[in-house]
């Protein structure tokens, strides 16, 4: 076999767009504005590109931030299609990154109809990150090796509007409505979802402030004096909510602007997407303290102080329950494997309405 030449290689050009040297737009994730446009579903693009959701979720997030504008919006719709659309500013950017590859002869392709029909998975699951509902999808996983199961990472808040948008069947919540104490069923109407989903009642578990043995802390207020290193959640986490509302809690305790929490909080733009990265960086001294469940803590080993004994349930499409996967998801909830593995997670309980919709 003779060897390559220079003259036999051949030349391929990509299109980037930059806002002050950051990546705004490059072709796969053009690519996916492409095909949301086509398909109306994040999650079917993702797929179809080959890109992971969680991490597309969080780029197209720092492109509204950058503008101040939705790149996406939600409509009626079913699962894989109808759930999500171009804003004005999407179909823009898009308009923009097409019309720039025109000029260097290498416009985006359509995918072909195959591929796209098997696009969707047999159970998407979407929401904050959780431990035992990793056990709870692994036990699934085990009964059932063969099905196609997505997770994505994306915070209680991302995994009701994924739920909204029709990209996920299953969202993991544990956010607290500090007007009515009540958790996660009165966030449903906040995202569209009063009549198209329900809360599934799944387990309680121990939230609180992780920190090494050699680490003296008090409480949340001990946050503001810039001593402590803090290692954040990811913003739409309900970690990061509960967190956000009790540092403002404790700033008025001290007289204290609560805007002026951001900058007073050392390291508060650290931010991790789960709670064994949390307890992690504080373990290998990255950082001093940060909101965790007790499990993640003191499988490394932390001290940890409870905060709160919270709810984490599943928010689920009415119509998704029609699907098998679904269905024995929150069926494993009440199954012996499940409540085995959960009893041997320290700072996890479940009770007498685990498995059951809540409706008040």
């Amino acid at each position: 076999m003779r060897g390559v030449r220079p003259q036999d290689l051949a030349v391929r050009a990509e299109v980037f767009l930059e806002w002050k040297g950051e990546v705004i737009l490059d072709s796969k994730l053009a690519k996916v504005l492409h095909e949301i446009e086509q398909r109306g579903s994040l999650l079917t693009a993702c797929r179809v590109v080959g890109v992971p959701y969680a991490r597309t979720w969080e780029r197209l997030a720092r492109i509204e931030e950058i503008f101040g504008k939705k790149l996406l919006e939600a409509k009626r719709g079913g699962l894989g299609g109808g759930g999500a659309r171009l804003t004005e500013l999407g179909k823009e950017l898009l308009k923009l990154y097409l019309d720039a590859e025109t000029k260097l002869g290498a416009p985006l392709r359509a995918t072909p109809e195959t591929k796209v029909a098997r696009s969707m998975p047999d159970l998407a699951v979407m929401g904050s990150n959780d431990p035992a509902l990793e056990v709870l999808i692994g036990i699934l996983k085990a009964k059932k090796p063969d099905i196609d199961i997505e997770v994505s990472w994306l915070g209680s808040a991302g995994g009701l509007a994924a739920l909204m948008m029709g990209d996920a069947h299953v969202a993991g919540v544990h956010l607290l409505d500090p007007m009515t104490g009540k958790y996660n069923l009165p966030f449903l109407s906040r995202y569209w979802l009063e009549d198209r989903a329900v809360i599934v009642r799944g387990y309680q578990r121990e939230l609180g402030l992780a920190f090494r043995h050699d680490t003296n802390v008090s409480g949340i207020s001990d946050l503001l004096n810039r001593n402590l290193r803090l290692v954040n959640r990811n913003p739409g986490s309900g970690t990061r909510t509960l967190l956000d509302h009790l540092l403002k809690q404790a700033a008025l305790d001290k007289g204290i602007d609560p805007a002026d929490v951001p900058r007073l909080v050392r390291n508060y733009d650290r931010e991790v997407k789960t709670h064994f990265e949390v307890a992690k960086e504080i373990a290998t001294g990255a950082a001093d303290v940060g909101m965790t469940v007790r499990y993640a803590a003191e499988l490394y080993g932390l001290r940890f102080m409870r905060i709160v004994w919270e709810w984490y349930d599943l928010a689920v499409l009415k119509e998704a329950m029609r699907r098998e996967t679904v269905r024995e998801l929150i069926k494993l909830l009440t199954s012996k494997e499940f409540m085995q593995a959960i009893r041997r997670m320290k700072g996890y309980r479940t009770t007498s309405e685990t498995g059951k919709i809540v409706s008040d």
